[in-house]
């Protein structure tokens, strides 16, 4: 049943209602109730207070000795109090609607306005177990952005004393008691945290305090939510709240301030950092299959699916050994694990929400180990990607593929020497260190956009040089040790493309049909002074040159590199070649070609000196059909084959 009074006057000092038209103490008993409560709380009396409140009250507002310090900042009204109209609620629930203030100008209104300083607020009463009616709750009336709200003291003072405890519990750093305050959600992602790491992040809120500051925070609530500020030294604390089970947890912290303390929410942080620690266990125990769920699918497949895990180690899961640092950029985590000689640098990203209830994925993207003695930098993506590609090209000159050697070798690389073999001429070519199916990994530096790997073939340190091109690895050169040999296979074989395509060219001259195509090739491959002197005068490949490219074919002996010529020697005094080249137009050409089949030097001659001869005397004749030429590489004779007796060169060379 609802009564509504009108009339006020004062009765011993306590605000009393009297029914309209007189004057009475006839609701002395919710005035005593309203008036003991504010009593108290003026007074700052808890024993006082508590007697003055239900247990409800008592358990959600009242529960810490920091509760008065909490009430001040509700800021409740205080002043003349006017009960304006009693409801009951049954038999044990009144609810009390009462103006307090005097009615007077409010000073702290804008300059020449006023406003009526009275605020309306509303207590909840309820009669205790003694028969004695106490305040149960009370709610105060506010209005934002023209909307009007009634907000429950009680529920804010739970969620007030909810961030102290939070506080408090991430200031002393107990595991249960930090996680103790979280909702199932935040505590989810909490938990797996290594101890060391848990430690750090309770850290950022307990360090964040300004110094001497009062506790003063800032918080928007709505019915089963809130968000709390609190002032740092620089910025604030971001505290999101959830009403749970009756409780106020905390769902997620935020740092909102400038340089390197900024942190967008702990929740995403923590899914990161556990993301992180199941990638670093995984890794360790060589499970490929997890780490294809840990990581991004062009990390995964062009990297770790292809790689040897155990020649890069990592650091483990728990960072033992390694402090870790971390920032959120965006959908971006960046992690920093350091000690004295290493930095580890892991790179993650964070898939696209599909909804706010799954918890945030975040998938490692590539791996930087940074040693600090060496100042050597070396990506997972590029050491892996590298040797993925390294055995291809390796299977590659086993098997003399001249197209899978273009396409896993760099521009430069299969410009300057793949793309200018043939399938026949990479025959011939000094790969036979490569044949060995014993191939051992031995190491690995890697310099910006180079990467070396250094392994062994049948025992024979090689190392191969990888660059990266467009976001891949590929090979760009080969550094072996072979005496009296450049110690680049790049330069090695540069300098060889001539003279075995010169051989191929010989070679193809012994054919009528193709005098053409012979000659276009020769004068292709030769300087300008071989071409104004030999192929310029010719219209065919003479028959006195056709032995040249089994001569061409002896096993490489030694390099000569000056500024004006390259001097390659074949075979040995016994039987092959001296082959002069000289760089024309970027690009090493044949100038002349000495053939050896003896140690004499009447078994010695001088191509371009033979053949302008034989030209000038009409001794030079076009082939007349095609002879079958052979050399094997372990003769040591001191005459050319018989399958060459036509020819007038080796009737030359053995007269």
């Amino acid at each position: 049943m609802s009564r509504t009074i009108r009339s006020v006057v004062c009765c011993f000092g306590l605000a009393v209602v009297t029914t309209t038209g007189g004057v009475g103490c006839s609701h002395m008993i919710e005035t005593r109730a309203i008036t003991a409560f504010s009593k108290n709380l003026n007074d700052e009396d808890l024993d006082g207070l508590m007697e003055a409140t239900s247990s409800d009250f008592r358990q959600r507002a009242l529960r810490t000795t920091t509760a008065f310090e909490d009430l001040k900042i509700l800021n409740l009204p205080d002043g003349k109090t006017t009960i304006v109209e009693v409801e009951d609620d049954g038999k044990n629930k009144k609810r009390v609607t009462v103006e307090v203030g005097d009615g007077k100008t409010d000073k702290k209104s804008k300059k020449g306005g006023s406003s009526d300083s009275k605020k309306e607020i509303f207590y909840e009463l309820t009669k205790g177990k003694d028969g004695h009616w106490v305040v149960d709750d009370i709610y105060l009336k506010q209005k934002r952005k023209g909307v009007v709200a009634y907000k429950s003291v009680t529920e804010q003072m739970d969620m007030l004393l909810s961030i102290r405890e939070f506080l408090d519990a991430w200031s002393r750093g107990d595991r249960e008691q930090v996680l103790g305050v979280t909702t199932k959600k935040f505590r989810a992602a909490l938990d797996p945290l290594p101890p060391s790491y848990l430690a750090t992040l309770t850290k950022v809120v307990s360090n964040g305090k300004p110094t001497g500051g009062k506790y003063k925070p800032n918080a928007q609530m709505d019915e089963k939510v809130a968000v709390v500020r609190l002032p740092r030294h620089v910025g604030d604390t971001v505290i999101s709240m959830e009403l749970a089970d009756g409780r106020w947890q905390v769902s997620d912290v935020a740092v909102d301030t400038k340089g390197d303390e900024q942190l967008p929410s702990m929740l995403k942080l923590a899914h990161a950092v556990n993301g992180c620690t199941a990638f670093l266990t995984a890794y360790g125990n060589g499970d490929k299959s997890k780490l294809s769920e840990l990581s991004s699918a062009d990390f995964f497949e062009g990297s770790l699916a292809v790689g040897d895990l155990s020649q890069a180690k990592l650091p483990d899961a728990q960072f033992s050994e390694h402090e870790l640092i971390v920032k959120l950029r965006g959908n971006r985590a960046d992690f920093v694990l350091k000690n004295d000689t290493e930095l580890v640098q892991i790179d993650m990203h964070r898939d696209a929400e599909t909804s706010p209830d799954v918890p945030a994925k975040f998938r490692v993207s590539d791996v930087t180990i940074y040693e600090i003695e060496t100042k050597q930098e070396k990506r997972l993506s590029a050491l892996f990607t590298a040797q993925g590609m390294l055995e291809i090209f390796v299977n590659a000159l086993k098997a003399r593929d001249v197209g899978t050697l273009k396409h896993s070798s760099t521009r430069d690389l299969a410009t300057r020497v793949w793309g200018r073999l043939s399938t026949e001429t990479l025959q011939s070519m000094p790969l036979e260190l490569f044949d060995s199916s014993d191939m051992e990994f031995v190491s690995a530096s890697f310099h910006g956009a180079l990467t070396r790997i250094q392994v062994r073939h049948g025992g024979q340190s090689v190392t191969y040089v990888l660059r990266d091109e467009n976001g891949r690895f590929f090979v760009d050169d080969v550094n072996w040790q072979k005496t009296l040999l450049p110690s680049s296979l790049k330069a090695t074989m540069e300098i060889l493309v001539p003279i075995q395509e010169f051989a191929s060219a010989i070679a193809q001259g012994r054919d009528p049909q193709k005098q053409e195509t012979a000659l276009e090739r020769l004068q292709a491959i030769s300087t300008a002074d071989f071409n104004r002197m030999v192929w310029g005068q010719t219209r065919y490949v003479p028959n006195s040159g056709m032995s040249a490219d089994t001569f061409l074919k002896a096993p490489l002996e030694s390099i000569a590199i000056t500024d004006q010529e390259v001097t390659v020697k074949l075979g040995d005094s016994h039987y092959g070649a001296k082959v002069t080249l000289r760089r024309e137009f970027e690009r090493y050409v044949v100038d002349d070609v000495t053939l050896i089949a003896g140690a004499d030097d009447s078994q010695r001659l001088a191509l371009k000196h033979s053949l302008r001869t034989q030209m000038a005397r009409g001794e030079a004749k076009a082939p007349q059909k095609v002879i079958q030429a052979s050399y094997e590489e372990d003769s040591r004779t001191s005459s050319p084959p018989r399958e060459l007796e036509e020819d007038p060169f080796a009737k030359d060379l053995r007269e």
